[in-house]
């Protein structure tokens, strides 16, 4: 068994951004598609990993986008976004919305209760009506009240630490 020194030095850094994405990059976290279909537009996803649940009543949960992204208007003029959480094996779906964030052939299925699209094979799925929108310094932090959900038991989720992906292995599940 391999013992890790609880007093061994950390590295450390000033509040500048390389020293806040080391960071907060050490928290892993799961990933993300959010998506939504303004009225007679073309559908817009981008994959995240900035969410957060909210409240329990009423249900609300949140995620973040950075306020130059090009899909953050699509995300007001909606009025909906689903947070489609994604399961181990949608690492190239991750990618691929991390690029391009107009919806690939069979991606996404119908909507839901609030009319956002469901991205095919997600683990779960948070289908939200626009709540508030928030400033958070460069980034806007969208909130959702959550009208529906939906989740798979037979899949592990994506993960995300220090730049790189993973899952939660055999022990976790």
């Amino acid at each position: 068994m391999t013992m890790i020194d609880e007093h061994a030095p950390m590295t450390r850094g000033a509040t500048d951004s390389a020293a806040f994405r080391a960071t907060f990059g050490s928290f892993a976290t799961g990933v993300a598609v959010a998506s939504c279909r303004p009225d007679g537009e073309e559908g817009v996803a981008i994959t995240i990993n900035s969410v957060a649940s909210v409240s329990l009543n009423p249900a609300l949960t949140l995620f973040c986008l950075d306020e130059t992204s090009a899909t953050i208007a699509a995300f007001l003029r909606a009025g909906h976004f689903a947070l489609n959480f994604l399961t181990e094996d949608q690492q190239a779906i991750s990618n691929r919305y991390a690029r391009d964030h107009s919806f690939g052939t069979g991606d996404f299925g119908d909507g839901w209760k609030s009319g956002a699209p469901i991205l095919n094979g997600a683990l779960a799925v948070a289908d939200c009506v626009l709540h508030d929108v928030y400033g958070g310094g460069d980034h806007r932090i969208l909130m959702g009240q959550v009208v529906e959900t939906g989740w798979r038991q037979d899949a592990r989720p994506l993960l995300y630490f220090r730049g790189g992906y993973g899952n939660i292995g055999d022990s976790a599940s």
